[in-house]
């Protein structure tokens, strides 16, 4: 006989609604046979042979699961360990161990019927909980759960039959996690009226089972993950910032000024400059990894490479050289000059190397590491940013937020009445708190041993090697330098803000030039640069020289200083020229010296005449095409007459 299956049984292997059944019935798109039920309405019976494999499949794996399993030796045992169940369900679980033990108790103390002594027990029981419904049959079944070992019989599983079982078709789910979890974020209620237009154009018989508004947000709460829901609708860099397992680092085994970290922060301050024009100082920082503390420091207008080094400058005269710098991919860091250009080095057009300076980083010996763009995460510094802002910006006056959320209500008023910090002072203030407040502040850090303990002291603690340098070598390596360029008739140069100075001596542009050198400078200081070849050997130091620069308008005071100043190289290159003649030597010209040569050439015959066999070589034997007539005009004859008509011969 064939197996057949009814709506019921059909739904449940496909995991749809009876209503999708049905339809599909009516549609044919599951063969079905229809019959009159008792009520005469139409009933469809599916044969199992002509359903699709996979419902095929599920039916027989469903059937062998409910399939009757041999017999157990010994006890049952318990279906689920207990930590299986929740706080509540244990809970249950407890509470009728313990009445069933009370009852066992009670029962056995009753002096009369036993049948008796349960319903007194219950009533009292009704009495004390009646929150709770007790009744005899409800002891017994709990007895026998407890005898058998089965916590599931002591649990009460009304109501949650249908816990994790949902009543939005799947496809209809598939379609609005589809638009729900979109980078373009369209809520939740958009997304279900996209899922309900899908349905109606795509998959029409599931439209009438699509439920309510409400049952989709409860799922979503309950089936998207938030790692899910982040990725999807916020993107991986949110997924990596909030959910994606990170890496932690180990501080324990690190020293002080093993590692410093660098950025630039923009004060949420409005200061005043010399000028009486308002703005934001920024503070370009570094920070030891190890203990938390400012190292270098300095305010500045615009962060630059410039700032960089000042910074520098200043955390290595007092804390010494750092081993490594952790630094982003900023332009104040990635400079040519100072860090290197890193990643955003490229390969030249011709494949020729070409030479660079070593960087200042590299003059010192430091290590530079380049975080990850985008990745805020690895720089601890913009935490302790966090804390200039709340605890250093906050107590001024002209205080503005990060945001328009966090703008005071009374910095307008403040502005108005020019309450405004000078930049000289903001900057002094700035300082002594990043010393004095900020680095005395205790340590919080990843380090449990020295938690509490004043962030300087940290550092002076783990500070196991200092390396240092003396004050002028220590400018040298912190000096900037240029890039490659050629000796010209000026010199070498500095362009600084769109203007050029120039720098030589006589001596360096007599001896140098057309040579390729690269210059190193202070930029507070640009009366003198050092000029080194491209094997980073020092050659002299050359004098700004703006002596021949002359402005359209100068006195002749002016254009005569230029005028000696360029009359001065010849001069000078005229004494060294006759300075390099010995005096000794007789002064013949090289036109006596190359005809006396050619003289002694003549009498000593040094080369033998040559002596070649000579071949003579044969005429062509030609016949002209053209012969004269016999008997005909002479064409010689002819020539002649008609030259002396034209007048050609009148010479003769």
């Amino acid at each position: 006989m064939e197996l057949q299956l009814n709506v019921r049984e059909v739904a449940e292997l496909t995991g749809k609604t009876e209503r999708t059944v049905r339809n599909w019935a009516v549609n044919g798109k599951l063969t079905a046979e229809t019959i009159l039920n008792q009520t005469n309405r139409p009933e469809y019976l599916f044969p199992l042979e002509e359903l699709p494999p996979d419902i095929q499949r599920r039916y027989y794996e469903r059937r062998k699961a409910l399939s009757p399993a041999p017999a157990a030796e010994g006890p049952k045992g318990t279906r689920k360990p207990l930590d299986a169940y929740s706080a509540e369900e244990r809970e249950e679980i407890a509470f009728w161990t313990r009445t069933v033990e009370e009852w066992q108790a009670y029962r056995a103390r009753y002096p009369g019927d036993k049948a008796e002594a349960d319903e007194r027990f219950c009533a009292l029981r009704a009495l004390a909980e009646p929150e709770r419904p007790f009744s005899v049959d409800t002891l017994y079944r709990r007895q026998r759960a407890i005898r058998e070992d089965d916590l599931d019989g002591l649990v009460d599983k009304r109501g949650k039959w249908r816990k994790g079982r949902s009543s939005i078709p799947e496809e209809v789910w598939q379609a609005f996690l589809y638009y729900y979890l979109d980078q373009a974020q369209h809520p939740a209620r958009r997304c279900y009226e996209y899922a309900r237009l899908w349905a109606r154009q795509e998959a029409p018989e599931l439209y009438e089972d699509i439920p309510h508004y409400t049952t989709f947000t409860r799922h979503i709460r309950s089936d998207v993950p938030e790692p899910i829901r982040v990725l999807g609708r916020e993107g991986e860099k949110a997924f990596d910032d909030r959910c994606a397992p990170y890496i932690r680092r180990i501080y324990d085994e690190m020293a002080s000024n093993e590692y410093w970290i660098a950025d630039n922060h923009t004060f949420d301050v409005i200061t005043m400059g010399e000028n009486g024009k308002r703005h934001r100082l920024h503070l370009t920082a570094f920070f030891d990894a190890r203990s938390g503390i400012f190292t270098g420091c300095h305010v500045t207008m615009n962060p630059c490479s410039q700032a960089t080094l000042i910074a520098l400058r200043k955390g290595i005269l007092k804390y010494g050289i750092p081993e490594n710098i952790y630094v982003d991919n900023g332009r104040e860091f990635l400079t040519f000059d100072i860090g290197g250009l890193g990643h955003r080095a490229k390969k030249p057009k011709d494949g020729q190397e070409r030479f660079e300076p070593p960087p200042v980083f590299e003059r010192l010996g430091i290590r530079m590491t380049n975080a990850i763009v985008r990745n805020a995460k690895a720089k601890i510094i913009e935490r302790r940013f966090l804390d200039i802002k709340n605890q250093l910006s906050r107590l001024f006056e002209t205080f503005t937020g990060g945001n328009v959320l966090e703008k005071p209500e009374k910095l307008k008023q403040v502005l108005k009445n020019g309450e405004i910090p000078l930049d000289g002072s903001f900057t002094e203030t700035v300082e002594e708190l990043l010393d004095w407040y900020f680095n005395q502040q205790p340590y919080g850090g990843a380090v449990a041993r020295d938690r509490g303990k004043p962030r300087q002291q940290v550092f002076n603690e783990n500070l196991h090697i200092k390396r240092t340098a003396p004050l002028e070598e220590l400018n040298l390596m912190l000096m900037r330098s240029t890039r490659p360029q050629k000796v010209g008739r000026l010199g070498v140069h500095l362009d600084i803000d769109g203007y050029r100075l120039d720098y030589w001596t006589d001596e360096f542009v007599m001896q140098a030039q057309g040579r390729e050198v690269y210059l190193r400078y202070d930029p507070e200081d640009l009366s003198e640069v050092r000029v080194y070849d491209l094997e980073d050997r020092v050659i002299c130091t050359l004098p700004a020289r703006n002596d021949t620069v002359c402005r359209y308008g100068d006195g002749i005071e002016e254009v005569k200083t230029a005028i000696r100043a360029t009359r001065s190289m010849k001069k000078k290159a005229k004494e060294a020229m006759e300075a390099s003649v010995l005096p000794f030597v007789s002064r013949r010209t090289a036109l006596e010296l190359v005809l006396e040569q050619a003289h002694e050439s003549k009498r000593a015959r040094l080369v033998p005449e040559a002596a070649p066999k000579v071949l003579e070589l044969r005429r062509p034997e030609e016949e002209p095409l053209l012969k004269a007539v016999s008997g005909g005009p002479d064409l010689d004859v002819m020539t002649r007459n008609a030259m002396k008509r034209k007048g050609e011969f009148n010479h003769e």
